[in-house]
């Protein structure tokens, strides 16, 4: 997924991706894990343009991956979708200002990915995005009960039978106490 800085600035590039999801390291730590699985390649339409100095990417890429619910853990299977848009800049461009104005930017800070050498690697970019995509909380449902604390039991199957806990609370002699102002 290296494209040539050259060959950008000659004529827009357009990438047809679909690579598996174990090709990019980021992916493939997340299946080492056991955090997730993929159903599907990644695949997508990437394109990059050379603008003003600067070469623009951007493009969709999408799979399938399989998660478990964060509350039942029972496995579900869901699209992931990521939006890419990214700025790479050889040079910072000068700005002119009073010294006193003077603070020095690098590439990252605004936001830009500095050129290393004569290649562009969007592999960074696609498997970033992806990661960025995927669910802090996964659910299967909106109404889904979880699993009970206490057995274990998906609670989404029927009751388990478990008597809640008897909360001890240290305060409740306090409960009716009234402060004399």
């Amino acid at each position: 997924m290296r494209v040539s800085v050259e060959k950008i600035k000659e004529n827009e590039v357009v990438l047809d991706i679909e690579e598996s999801a174990e090709s990019f390291p980021a992916l493939e730590d997340l299946i080492q894990r056991e955090e997730c699985r993929f159903a599907g390649p990644v695949a997508g339409r990437v394109r990059a343009f050379f603008a003003n100095s600067i070469i623009e990417v951007e493009g969709r890429v999408e799979t399938r991956v399989l998660l478990p619910c964060s509350r039942c853990l029972k496995e579900l299977e869901m699209p992931l979708v990521a939006d890419l848009t990214a700025t790479f800049v050889g040079d910072l461009p000068q700005i002119e200002g009073g010294e006193d104005d003077e603070v020095e930017l690098t590439a990252e800070d605004m936001g830009m990915i500095p050129i290393e050498g004569d290649e562009i690697d969007l592999r960074e970019i696609v498997q970033e995005q992806l990661v960025m995509e995927l669910p802090l909380r996964p659910l299967c449902s909106s109404r889904c009960k979880g699993i009970c604390p206490h057995c274990g039991a998906n609670l989404n199957a029927g009751d388990c039978g478990c008597r809640p806990p008897v909360f001890n609370n240290k305060f409740a002699a306090l409960k009716d106490f009234k402060a004399e102002k």
